[in-house]
């Protein structure tokens, strides 16, 4: 059996309360990072890369983090991650070349790597397997709260007192939150599972579950990616106040808070998971190709309204179907694998992003065509592999 926190209900809003966290450090580079990188002298294609950076070394820290996850126990590896991670947003503030930035970001990518896979593994442990959706469901309105939050406040800080501001005071966020789960998480020693971490990979990689749900989420975040790299250029280059793209992804965030939580969470354990994944694949497509054809401020918004709206319907059922798909002692590594996949698309995203922008030019809507093509084209993928069942899968318990 998997480590547990004492208690459900106190594991269940741990794991919210990380959820938050882990997503406010995350949203609220959003809007900073790709200006900041300008600001030191990168080029398009670098900004590109400044923004993957974080997400490319969040892929491979994902991957290590889930068999940590199961085998040594929740609580050590989030306490310590939560610790580095703060430590490495402190160092944002002194860096002065944009290759350092660079360095920084991958920094910060590695030490955060735990804090999602693990949140979400606290919650596939409590959540009752005809629930899962709706679960997922909270801690994504959680999520779209941070997403609200975070990137208004960055936009906001940035404009005020500079990007270092933003930084530091995420980082003291991180410390408080890593004093509280020291304090407040108890659990009992984990029982590690029977195959080694490699091994356990390639055995969730195979399951029609897993493999459905990471497809729709390569897809949504590459698209992401695209969004949270040129985006904030677009904006910049027109003329935009530096809180315009903030205001453009809180939008994005209220719309996602909205549909988690209301029905749309609930949408996957109703009809099964295909076709909400389906769905909010469709939504994302559209939104991506509004963002490519609008001049207006009012056209980026509704543009940002259908992409929150997308990610309402996809991503609760993607993160229930990978606790379904995942047996206790595994969903450490399971959602380790999800977070790698989604690091993944958020690096394909911000680099091709980049590279068709120095291509093309910063005005350019060709990332935004890029990103419409990977979800339009991943809908009928996820729609069509249809696994026995599409209920909530009976692999765990």
């Amino acid at each position: 059996m998997v480590s547990q926190v004492a208690g459900s209900r106190n594991a269940l809003w741990a794991a919210r309360g990380l959820a938050f966290v882990a997503f406010f450090d995350l949203f609220s580079q959003f809007p900073v990072v790709a200006p900041y990188a300008r600001q030191l002298g990168a080029s398009p294609a670098l900004v590109g890369v400044a923004v993957g950076a974080y997400s490319f070394a969040n892929l491979f820290g994902n991957l290590a983090a889930g068999p940590l996850l199961d085998r040594w126990g929740r609580k050590p590896a989030l306490v310590f991650s939560l610790c580095a991670a703060a430590g490495a947003l402190a160092l944002y503030s002194v860096v002065q070349s944009a290759e350092q930035l660079v360095v920084v970001r991958t920094l910060h990518g590695l030490a955060a790597a735990v804090l999602s896979p693990g949140a979400f593994a606290l919650l596939g442990d409590n959540a009752r397997p005809e629930a899962r959706a709706r679960a997922f469901g909270s801690a994504g309105a959680l999520i779209a709260v941070a997403a609200v939050v975070g990137p208004a406040f960055a936009g906001i800080v940035r404009e005020r007192y500079g990007a270092p501001a933003v930084f530091l005071i995420v980082a003291a966020i991180l410390l408080a939150t890593a004093i509280i789960i020291g304090v407040i998480v108890r659990e009992r020693p984990p029982t590690p599972p029977d195959e080694g971490p490699i091994r356990a990979l390639g055995t969730l990689l195979v399951r029609q579950p897993l493999a459905t749900a990471l497809t729709a989420i390569l897809a949504l975040t590459v698209s992401l990616g695209v969004l949270v790299t040129h985006l904030p250029l677009v904006l910049d280059a027109r003329g935009e106040q530096a809180r315009a793209s903030g205001t453009a992804f809180s939008v994005y965030a209220l719309v996602a808070l909205i549909g988690l939580a209301g029905p749309a969470s609930r949408l996957a354990d109703r009809v099964g998971r295909r076709r909400p994944l389906a769905a909010g694949l469709l939504t994302v497509g559209l939104a991506m190709s509004v963002f490519a054809t609008v001049g207006s401020l009012a056209g980026v918004f509704l543009a940002s309204a259908t992409f929150g709206l997308g990610f309402s319907l996809l991503f609760p059922a993607a993160a229930a179907l990978v606790a379904d798909g995942a047996r206790a002692e595994e969903r450490g590594a399971a959602f380790g694998l999800f977070y790698a996949v989604y690091s993944a698309g958020t690096v394909v995203g911000a680099t091709g992003a980049g590279l068709l922008s120095e291509r093309a030019g910063e005005l350019s809507p060709l990332p935004f065509v890029a990103g419409a093509i990977v979800a339009l084209a991943a809908a009928p993928v996820v729609l069509l592999a249809r696994p026995k069942g599409d209920r909530p899968w009976s692999i765990s318990h």
